[in-house]
C-alpha cells in the first residue's frame, strides 16, 4: 500500500517524510548491497569547500533568519515501502545491545532555552539543485572528534537518480529564527546505497561530520547525545524534532513521550503524529531531561496517520557510524 504523509493533529507536549509507492514484484536483491556505505563531500553554493571559516562565512551569509524561516519540509517521491522486499534486502543484522558514545551535558551557557528543549537536537536546513529551501531535524552525537549530526537519508539525498542535497547546516535549538548555538556547515555525509541508489525507507538514515565553528567542534558547544543499537524494539523512548506542517509550524521543538514499537522486518514505529518537518529527528532511549540529553536509537523518517516511522538501529547501521565517528 502507498504510504503518504498525514497531517493528523495528535496530541503532543511543545517543549519527511515521503511520499511511499509500493514497487512491482522484485526479483533477487543486486549483488552490491545495500548495506554498503556511502560518503560523499558536502557542498554549499555548488563548490566543495577546503577549509572551516570560509564555510561558516558562506553558511551564516545565506541562510538569513528570513530563508529559515521560508525552508518548508522536502517529500521525496518514489521511496519504496515493501514489506516481502524489506526483509530480503535488510534482513536484519543484529548483535548484542550495544552503546557507543554516551551523551555528556553541555559546557555553562548552554543549557536550554526551553523547557523540555535541547541543545543537542536542532533543526537542518538544505537547498536542492533546483531550488527551493528545505527543512528536516537532527541530533548532536557525542562522537570522538565532536562532530557528528545524525538525522534521515532524505535529509541529505534525493534517493534514487537523486544527487546530495547542498547548502546544508545544522542549528541546534534553533527557535523561530535564532540559532543561539550557531549554524553548522556539513562537512562529510554518510548512508548506504539502499537509499541513495534505492529510495528505500529502510534505510533512511544518515550521519554528517559538521565544520567547526568559531574554533570548536559541535558537542564542545551544545554537549551530544549518546548512541544505541541492536535494542529492544519495544521500550519506552522520546521524540524530539521540528515539525513544520500543521498544526505545528518549525518554530520550537516538540517533544512526544511514548513507547517504541516494531513495525517491519527493520523499521520501528510510534504513535505520535509529527508532522514532515520531523524527519530526522531523534527517537530517543533514556532521555534525561535533567540534562536534556540521551541515546539516539532511530530516527523519524515519516509518518503515515499518526504512527512515526524510523529505521531500526542495528549493526548495519552502526558500520556506517563507525565510518562516520572519527572523521575531523
Amino acid at each position: 500500500m502507498g504510504r503518504k504523509p498525514l497531517l493528523v493533529p495528535v496530541v503532543v507536549m511543545v517543549v519527511g517524510l515521503g511520499l511511499a509507492v509500493s514497487p512491482a514484484r522484485a526479483g533477487a536483491v543486486v549483488a552490491d548491497p545495500s548495506k554498503t556505505p556511502i560518503e560523499a563531500v558536502a557542498k554549499i553554493n555548488g563548490q566543495v569547500v577546503r577549509d572551516a571559516a570560509t564555510a561558516q562565512r558562506l553558511i551564516d551569509a545565506y541562510w538569513t533568519p528570513e530563508r529559515m524561516r521560508s525552508a518548508i519540509p522536502w517529500n521525496p517521491e518514489g521511496v519504496i515501502d515493501d514489506p516481502e522486499l524489506e526483509r530480503r534486502d535488510r534482513p536484519g543484522n543484529v548483535g548484542s545491545p550495544a552503546t557507543d558514545a554516551r551523551p555528556v551535558a553541555p559546557p555553562p551557557g548552554a543549557t536550554a532555552r526551553t523547557v523540555n528543549s535541547s541543545p543537542g537536537v536542532g533543526k537542518v536546513f538544505f537547498t536542492k539543485p533546483g531550488g527551493g529551501h528545505y527543512v528536516c531535524s537532527g541530533s548532536t552525537i557525542n562522537n570522538p572528534t565532536r562532530n557528528v549530526v545524525s538525522t534521515a537519508a532524505h535529509c541529505i539525498h534525493g534517493g534514487k537518480n537523486g544527487v546530495n542535497h547542498e547548502n546544508w547546516m545544522y542549528a541546534p535549538l534553533y527557535n523561530d529564527g535564532a540559532t543561539p548555538h550557531g549554524k553548522w556547515p556539513a562537512k562529510l555525509f554518510h548512508a548506504t546505497k539502499g537509499w541513495t541508489e534505492h529510495s528505500y525507507h529502510w534505510w533512511d538514515f544518515a550521519f554528517v561530520n559538521v565544520w567547526p565553528v568559531n574554533g570548536k567542534r559541535l558537542v564542545e558547544k551544545t554537549g551530544g547525545n549518546g548512541i544505541s543499537f541492536n535494542q529492544s524494539k519495544t521500550i519506552p523512548v522520546t521524540v524530539l524534532a521540528y515539525p513544520s506542517a500543521a498544526p505545528y509550524d518549525g518554530k520550537k521543538q516538540i517533544y512526544c513521550k511514548t513507547n517504541l514499537h516494531w513495525a517491519a522486518a527493520a523499521q520501528v514505529k510510534v504513535f505520535c503524529g509529527l508532522t514532515p518537518g520531523a524527519s530526522g529527528g531523534p527517537i530517543f532511549q533514556n532521555y534525561d531531561n535533567a540534562i536534556r540529553f540521551g541515546f539516539t536509537n532511530s530516527v523519524v523518517a515519516y509518518v503515515w496517520g499518526q504512527r512515526n516511522y524510523g529505521p531500526y538501529f542495528d549493526s548495519d547501521v552502526r558500520t556506517v557510524y563507525d565510518r562516520a565517528k572519527n572523521k575531523a
